[in-house]
């Protein structure tokens, strides 16, 4: 076990992420000694430097409902957090990909286990032989629940469509919904982005009908192959 430890009284802290601030001292001697012999590889879905303006606090404490206010206060405590790591472990973890990863859970699984860092995405396609699989395919349909600019750092989206451009395959990106900086994944290998919400709504109604909304997607996005398809037989 880690335990984190506040400055002035040396008392051990709870976890809470309001609590960085307040990192003085981190103790590691309880770890199991079995870790030592283990090889760890930890797979992320985002390459996100541990704090910045690409950090963990930038990047996702806003999806999660943090004010600005709250924003400058996580990011705060984030920077002394990773400058407490670099005092008593000589890491800086600003240079480690994906160490903002789940909120900076990336950091502490490289910095404490030795975790090596490796794309998701590129592992699962790895796996499945996912670029064999291309060679005879004439279009691939892929997706995610939002799509921002966070998601050309190494989400599912940015993996399949750059396998596609190279490949030469059309990719289409369905999404749940499309946040700021949407348009940037378009750069990567995918050729058009569709969204399922089809009205005006709530992000409880979206979410409650979130099946009949991307089926409703897709039917429409076939729609607009079928057009394809008979625009390219005309002579």
């Amino acid at each position: 076990m880690v335990h984190f430890y506040f400055s002035i009284y040396s008392e051990e802290l709870h976890g809470f992420g309001r609590e960085l601030s307040d990192v003085a001292h981190i103790d590691t001697s309880n770890l199991d000694k079995r870790l030592k012999e283990c090889n760890i590889t930890v797979m992320c879905d985002v390459k996100n430097p541990l704090c910045g303006k690409n950090g963990a606090t930038h990047t996702f404490a806003k999806q999660k409902g943090a004010t600005p206010e709250i924003i400058h206060f996580l990011e705060k405590g984030m920077c002394n957090y990773r400058d407490v790591i670099h005092k008593e472990f000589g890491t800086d973890c600003d240079m480690i990909e994906s160490a903002g990863a789940a909120g900076g859970l990336g950091a502490a699984l490289n910095v404490f286990l030795n975790g090596k860092m490796q794309s998701g995405i590129e592992t699962v396609l790895q796996l499945i032989n996912f670029d064999e699989k291309l060679k005879d395919v004439d279009l691939i349909i892929t997706g995610e629940g939002c799509t921002d600019s966070q998601s050309i750092y190494g989400k599912v989206m940015y993996g399949v469509g750059t396998h596609a451009q190279k490949f030469g395959v059309p990719c289409i990106g369905l999404s749940g919904s499309l946040g700021d900086g949407a348009e940037k994944i378009l750069n990567y290998g995918i050729s058009f982005l569709h969204c399922i919400i089809d009205r005006p709504m709530s992000l409880n109604e979206a979410m409650d009908n979130a099946e009949t909304l991307y089926y409703n997607a897709a039917v429409r996005i076939f729609g607009m192959i079928k057009i394809g398809t008979k625009m390219s037989e005309k002579p």
